[in-house]
């Protein structure tokens, strides 16, 4: 349980509209507090230090960044649900979580071993693809941001670092706690969702051991192993501790993204949460297998977690608004002895021509029933969500503002820092990009393609100018 502490002489009472009932922590970014909504619901509230508030730009900026954090989906998380920089008090007000930190946990009960770790891992992993996938990079994660509760691991204050990081000017070390960054931020380097998962890794070893993976008594002897030294991984073993010493690679760009990992941990490899598979899938499957103890997938471990099937909650299915019909190969299989004898061709039924057609039918009438419902009301308006660029090895936030006349535009890239015009071509989910402004941003061609079948959800792919492949691809949407 959390441990809830008496408010003192100087802590406020009242937070906007939210009554605050007592202390539930303090650290470097500020007090953590229990607080109360009008209509009586728990939330943790987060008072940040005043200096975020003091400048225009950094006011500007905290706000992007808090709408970038409310973006994040539900899974193994603690939502964001409302930020205020008013009054020179700026808090941030998340979801209530009832449990102790994992570090609290391993410190009065020792390392976690077997399915317990297992889940751990999974539960985590699940949470930083959804973060990731928001185009949020966490810049803090370590046993202390991670809560125990009776519905699985929470991970906690993702984002938070990158809020008070805005708001310094003069702070040359990286912000995050020493043990747990990756070489990349020691050496000065912006942190990207590589660094994440170097901070996931060895919270997993310290989960398993009791211990850091680079134990010494100084924070400068901790940073010098890091560079330069070997983790000590401990009693890891198997397919988790080969999965972990990916996750500590020197270079950022060898070690597997987050969901490549979950992936991996649920024995989902092949599906990495590309194209052709729903993105929510892999996340509600690694946020079942964190809590429920009954799914075989649960206890096992990770190196036999057989892959997800009829336990998942949601279809697996093309992102693709393209039909296309199924093959030969994709027909179902003839039995021991059947179609010609010497033969490599299998014969393809009538019924089986007849089905395909009608699947071809049935996807172009999707597509045709989600283009009418997103231009019935026109496809003005603001459309937000997170786009992956696998070969830069990043996720990044993007918004698309459509209007009915003349020239829309885009915005894209940390802290969104990359814009351009956007101009409709012949087709009508077709968008030239261009007008571009800001470095290593570049012209190119924006498509829009259904997501299931809703109006205010899609694709986008973009297609650098003078490439033929995509760029980077991701999913928005727009307020119903």
């Amino acid at each position: 349980m959390s441990r809830l502490a008496e408010l003192r002489a100087g802590d406020p009472r009242r937070l906007g509209s939210y009554l605050l009932a007592g202390r539930l922590g303090q650290g470097g970014q500020g007090v953590v507090f229990l607080g109360r909504t009008p209509a009586g619901a728990q939330v943790a509230i987060k008072l940040l230090h005043a200096s975020v508030a003091a400048d225009p730009e950094v006011r500007r900026r905290f706000l992007g960044e808090v709408e970038a954090v409310r973006r994040v989906a539900p899974f193994c998380t603690a939502q964001v649900l409302d930020a205020s920089l008013e009054d020179d008090r700026p808090y941030i007000v998340s979801e209530y979580v009832d449990g102790v930190s994992l570090r609290d946990h391993v410190v009065a009960k020792g390392p976690r071993t077997g399915g317990s770790l297992d889940r751990l891992a999974i539960g985590t992993a699940t949470a930083l693809s959804a973060i990731h996938r928001a185009g949020v990079v966490h810049r803090d994660f370590k046993p202390g941001n991670v809560l125990l509760s009776l519905d699985g691991p929470r991970v906690i204050d993702f984002g938070v670092s990158r809020l008070m990081d805005s708001a310094a000017t003069t702070n040359q070390m990286p912000v995050g706690t020493p043990a747990y960054l990756a070489p990349e931020r020691i050496e000065g380097e912006s942190a990207g969702p590589p660094a994440d998962m170097y901070a996931w890794a060895l919270t997993l070893a310290y989960t398993a051991n009791g211990r850091h993976a680079y134990r010494a008594d100084t924070y400068q002897e901790i940073l010098a192993r890091i560079l330069y030294g070997r983790p000590d991984l401990g009693t890891l073993t198997g397919r988790l501790r080969e999965i972990v010493e990916a996750c500590l690679a020197r270079s950022p760009g060898e070690r597997p993204r987050a969901e490549e990992v979950l992936s991996l941990l649920l024995g989902h490899e092949g599906h990495e949460g590309h194209e052709g598979r729903d993105d929510r899938d892999v996340l509600t499957s690694g946020a079942r297998a964190a809590v429920d103890t009954t799914d075989p997938r649960a206890g096992m471990p990770a190196g036999n977690v057989p892959a997800s099937g009829e336990g998942d909650t949601l279809p697996i299915g093309p992102e693709d608004s393209t039909p296309t019909a199924p093959g030969p190969e994709d027909a179902p299989q003839p039995g021991p002895g059947a179609g010609r004898p010497g033969r490599g061709r299998r014969r393809v039924a009538k019924w089986q021509i007849a089905v395909a057609v009608l699947g071809v039918l049935a996807g172009a009438a999707g597509f045709g029933l989600w283009l009418r419902g997103a231009q019935s009301p026109g496809l003005a308006g603001t459309w937000t969500g997170s786009a992956d660029h696998p070969s830069a090895g990043r996720v990044f936030p993007v918004e698309i503002k459509l209007v009915g006349e003349g020239d829309s535009a885009m915005r894209w890239g940390a802290d969104l820092r990359c814009s351009g015009r956007l101009a409709r071509t012949s087709s009508a989910m077709v968008y030239t990009l261009d007008h571009v402004r800001g470095a290593e941003c570049y012209p190119g061609t924006l498509r829009m393609f259904p997501s299931g079948g809703d109006a205010d959800q899609a694709v986008i792919r973009v297609t650098r100018r003078g490439d033929t492949d995509v760029t980077y691809s991701g999913k928005v949407s727009r307020p119903s």
